[in-house]
């Protein structure tokens, strides 16, 4: 360096030591060009992880998404927004469900799948190894054969058709079944979508018309072990509840050679059923002939076997009349032993068809042995399920029975005790496993009178209530699970014959 530099470097130097706002300048200078260095090291790896981030997001995002909601209700997202990709994929499944002669209900559990895996759509990326509509891994095929929407949908269906049975499981089971995924119950989520693409494709109705979004919109879903049907395309299906919408269509899946159906408004107003769309009359061809009597019997035999799946109240057939208050009693004659009627005129005797009453929403939810009784002797309804206010930090899962404090409450069907103790905002907790798959819950008491292993009976005292946890005064909250979803208390015990 020469000195006339030297001297100016000395003179620079100085003069930083004096000036704030110089030696910020330099400084700024120094970092900006350190990040600079660092953005050309790092910046390929910090693009990957952001496409990596947005890959998960957008997975999640597929994989999150449900028309029926986690409690498995009839309302949900509106299933009029698939692209033309997503349609054409589930054209696809359900024609390779056809040529292996699995039918609408294989084309309904192959397009909830791939709704769920995938949205419908081919993806080349996934969970680790997983690709394509069913999110297949690398032990399923190659991935040529997995990034074929066809081929990759065979893999699937080869699979179902090995389960025995698969035909009468729920969806979300059949699904489950054959994909083993670690989210079981996301597959319920998926079924009105499916039926409603089902019923789509079957009606050869073009995706962007008016009619179409109507066809996609009559998918029904449920709790686990409700009974799932492709739509039957009939004029009957206007305005029926999920449950009658699911007895027509099982129906007429089951016997497809009838042909007419009544449903709504098809009575006088005192026939609160028919018009509440709580019921339908299955017409028996022929009904006169020997053909026709045991197309009856069998329909009517078939709906009593399958009434928990099905949401059946009652069915009259020939004269004779079922229900589920009186199931233990079997069949009844109308007019000697129940209200029905009966007499010469076939129709009002039902002879010439099946008269099937729903509860509305039930199916799924009533698949329980042994007695059922009201956990409270005397008492008043201060909350229902599904209220929604501040005191719950969601809306309400339970039914409330506000009574004095340390009445006793009772165990409303028989089972076990699988948990006593303190349950945060619920304050002293009883759980009790029932048969059917259900649960019920007693929360606030006052004091526990079970413990965990105890076997009860119905009607045994299992606590006393009380206003512990988060409570404005005394009451049981009593809440009634079905495969771990908290079901309608009130609907649920009207559904056993003791309506609270």
């Amino acid at each position: 360096m020469d000195p006339a530099t030297a001297k100016m470097a000395l003179q620079l130097a100085a003069a930083l030591g004096r000036s704030r706002a110089l030696r910020y300048l330099v400084v700024g200078s120094v970092a900006t060009a350190l990040l600079g260095g660092l953005a050309v090291i790092f910046g390929p790896w910090m693009l990957t992880a952001q496409l990596a981030a947005s890959m998960h997001q957008e997975q999640q995002r597929i994989t999150d998404g449900g028309s029926c909601g986690a409690q498995g209700g009839v309302t949900g997202t509106a299933t009029s927004n698939f692209t033309a990709e997503q349609v054409t994929n589930a054209r696809i499944i359900w024609s390779v469900a056809q040529q292996m002669t699995l039918g609408s209900q294989g084309a309904l559990v192959g397009i909830a799948t791939a709704l769920q895996e995938s949205g419908l759509r081919n993806l080349p990326y996934g969970d680790r190894d997983s690709i394509g509509l069913f999110q297949q891994r690398a032990g399923w095929g190659s991935r040529a054969i997995r990034m074929n929407p066809a081929q990759s949908a065979r893999l699937f269906f080869k699979a179902l058709a090995k389960i025995n049975g698969w035909q009468q499981m729920p969806v979300t089971v059949a699904a489950q079944t054959v994909q083993r995924s670690a989210f079981p119950d996301a597959y319920a989520n998926q079924v009105k979508s499916a039926a409603g693409l089902v019923a789509l494709i079957q009606s050869k109705t073009s995706p962007g018309s008016p009619d179409a979004q109507i066809i996609l919109g009559s998918g029904i879903c449920g709790v686990a072990g409700a009974a799932t049907c492709p739509t039957t395309g009939l004029p009957v299906e206007a305005g029926l509840t999920p449950d009658a919408l699911r007895v027509v269509r099982c129906l007429k899946r089951q016997w497809p050679q009838l042909r007419s159906f009544a449903g709504l408004g098809d009575r006088d107003r005192a026939d609160h059923d028919h018009q509440d769309g709580r019921a339908i009359d299955a017409m028996i061809p022929d009904f006169e002939s020997a053909g026709g009597r045991r197309l009856g019997a069998a329909i009517s035999k078939w709906l009593v076997a399958n009434h928990e799946r099905l949401g059946v109240k009652y069915v009259i057939w020939n004269a004779h009349i079922w229900n589920v208050e009186r199931a233990k009693d079997g069949w009844r004659s109308c007019g000697k032993q129940a209200t029905c009627y009966t007499g010469p005129d076939d129709t009002a005797a039902h002879r010439d068809r099946v008269h099937v009453a729903v509860f509305g929403n039930q199916a799924g939810t009533s698949a329980v042995t042994g007695p059922v009784v009201l956990p409270v002797d005397q008492y008043v309804l201060t909350a229902r399920f599904g209220q929604c206010s501040s005191h719950w930090a969601n809306c309400h899962t339970g039914l409330d029975f506000a009574a004095p404090r340390g009445t006793p409450i009772r165990a409303v069907m028989s089972g076990k005790v699988i948990w006593t103790g303190w349950g945060g905002a619920y304050g002293n907790l009883t759980k009790i496993q029932n048969a059917g798959n259900v649960q019920t819950w007693y929360a606030h008491q006052s004091a526990i009178d079970a413990k965990v292993g105890q076997t009860v009976r119905a009607g045994q005292i299992v606590g006393r209530i009380g206003d512990t946890g988060n409570t404005t005064g005394p009451h049981l909250h009593l809440e009634v699970r079905v495969d771990g979803t908290p079901v309608d208390p009130g609907h649920w015990l009207t559904a056993q014959g003791v309506a609270p």
